[in-house]
């Protein structure tokens, strides 16, 4: 395994990729400019996309010319589709600690970057389940700081 630099068009994605890539392009570039590249894609001797289909197309579509991809030598054809898959389908397995994640997003700004839509679902099901509410309460995310609150909100509070 080693980590080289190469030119962005000698870079081959996988022809059977069975995930569906170009709607998270732009959130991939949306991370690249807020923090980097930073997980360089890994490819093949043959410099076939192991892992990093969304990051190859989001630096295609920034203009990148050569990025640092992780070279890995002597797999079988078997091991690489296995990596493939497992490399995408581990990443869903694994879920949120709400609170810790609460306490991470406290403070920071994201700008439009919708990341945590899914998981602000999962905080106000699982706080629901667990409270007897009514209709009033709820969590709320404020579009401001970030700051994730939960209790009773007046409804002229949600509107703008």
């Amino acid at each position: 395994m080693k980590l080289i630099t190469v030119n962005i068009d000698i870079l081959r994605p996988y022809p059977n990729n069975p995930r569906y890539n170009d709607d998270a392009a732009d959130a991939v570039e949306e991370s690249i400019d807020q923090v980097g590249y930073i997980t360089p894609i890994v490819v093949d001797e043959n410099y076939e996309i192991l892992a990093g289909h969304t990051r190859w197309l989001a630096l295609n579509n920034m203009g990148e010319e050569e990025v640092e991809v992780i070279l890995v030598e002597g797999l079988t054809e078997e091991q690489k589709r296995k990596f493939r898959l497992l490399d995408n389908k581990t990443a869903e397995i694994a879920d949120w600690d709400l609170e810790k994640l609460q306490n991470e997003l406290d403070g920071l700004d994201f700008g439009d970057f919708g990341f945590w839509d899914k998981e602000l679902d999962k905080m106000a099901d699982s706080f629901l389940a667990e409270h007897d509410t009514d209709s009033e309460e709820r969590i709320v995310i404020c579009p401001k700081c970030g700051k994730v609150i939960v209790g009773f909100v007046d409804e002229d509070m949600l509107e703008d």
